[in-house]
């Protein structure tokens, strides 16, 4: 089975630097001066934080020295691996953007669909089953 958006980043001499230093369950912030909430490595036994559009710099593997790919921030999400994210992987930010929603992107900014699928079932069974005793 081909497991799609499961490409890791090249990272820069100097991110892995950053992500080197922070052990399990730690942030960079804690060692270092840093701005917002990037760098944290994931603890394996306890609940991930949220992941957000800018997931590629934020969640750094348990145990390998890199961030997280798409397809593991996508399992974060409770998305199915059969699931498949279209367009640009990662976007440079440069002043040149045509990118209008990476990959990155759209698994931050979705609904998780566990937690969409229990709203849906909770909202048909306030609409259908408890209008039934009416």
């Amino acid at each position: 089975m081909v497991i799609k958006n499961h490409q890791k980043t090249a990272h820069a001499p100097t991110t892995l630097e950053k992500i080197k230093i922070v052990p399990i369950g730690g942030k960079l912030s804690q060692i270092k001066q840093t701005f917002g909430s990037t760098y944290r490595r994931l603890d394996p036994t306890k609940p991930s934080p949220t992941v957000t559009r800018s997931g590629y710099r934020d969640f750094i593997h348990p145990y390998e020295d890199r961030m997280l790919t798409v397809r593991e921030l996508a399992c974060l999400q409770t998305f199915p691996l059969h699931w498949e994210f279209i367009g640009t992987r990662l976007d440079s930010y440069s002043s040149k953007r045509i990118v209008t929603m990476t990959q990155f992107g759209q698994v931050g900014n979705a609904v998780p669909p566990v937690l969409a699928k229990a709203i849906g079932l909770a909202i048909k069974t306030q609409i259908f089953e408890e209008n039934l005793g009416e």
